[in-house]
């Protein structure tokens, strides 16, 4: 079939829309080195590799990675050392995701403002190879710059039920009929770069269903039973991994 290069010119990343294949890119850490990461993607299920940097110190293990399929509204948290699953239903689990983000975003105490604005520049980069517009994202400063390009790739429509109110620029991004290829987030002052993830390459190429499952014999937890369990209804102080160590 017709890679990357192959299709109409003005719709190079038309192939996203059923692509199967991987996505490779980089974040940066607090000491600006490049740390790998990698997306696989098959018809709409997506598999992220959890950066071993991250995953070790926490309960999950340096062997970890998350599942999403968007028809199911599901994702999974997979444990390879604890041979377990954190499943998260997208429908029910929005204030649960509050936990993730920058510090001081989300919790109690946390200003709940206007949502932050989008402004579609008009400039255009190259990221990967891909033409892509820069979104500027600012509430009382500028937050972020994400180059958008605009293209079906119908596994980024995420559900974002509960989403609050400082996210909600999120929802045009995540809807979808755009990809992100490269977001930079920025310090109180607008202009010191404080998070990078870009996207390197796109790769096409089969994947085994297998990658898209929890293995065999794997347990998993219901993330709403266990919030429950905790008596914590529909809020979960989910570890927020800190930029600077």
């Amino acid at each position: 079939g017709a890679g990357a290069e192959g299709g109409a010119a003005d719709s190079p990343l038309a192939f996203l829309g059923g692509f199967e294949g991987e996505i490779d890119g980089f974040t940066k850490d607090s000491k600006g080195t490049q740390v790998p990461i990698v997306l696989d993607i098959k018809a709409s299920k997506v598999r992220f590799e959890i950066p071993e940097h991250m995953a070790k110190g926490t309960p999950l293990g340096e062997k970890a990675y998350v599942l999403f399929d968007p028809s199911a509204k599901k994702m999974w948290v997979v444990s390879d050392v604890q041979k377990q699953a954190i499943v998260v239903d997208l429908n029910t689990s929005g204030k649960a995701l509050q936990g993730f983000g920058p510090p001081g975003a989300h919790g109690p105490g946390a200003p709940s403002g206007p949502p932050p604005k989008v402004t579609k520049t008009g400039k255009f980069d190259t990221v990967a190879g891909y033409k892509c517009e820069n979104w500027d994202i600012s509430s009382d400063h500028k937050e972020g710059t994400v180059c958008v390009a605009d293209q079906g790739a119908s596994w980024l429509s995420i559900p974002m039920t509960g989403i609050p109110t400082e996210q909600a620029w999120m929802l045009e991004l995540l809807d979808g009929k755009h990809f992100p290829l490269r977001f930079v987030g920025y310090a109180k002052d607008g202009t010191t770069e404080e998070s990078h993830i870009e996207v390197t390459k796109i790769d096409k190429k089969p994947l085994a269903d297998t990658l898209f499952q929890v293995p065999a014999g794997y347990k998993t937890i219901d993330l709403d039973k266990m919030l429950q369990g905790f008596g914590v209804p529909g809020g979960f102080p989910i570890p927020h991994i800190p930029p600077h160590h």
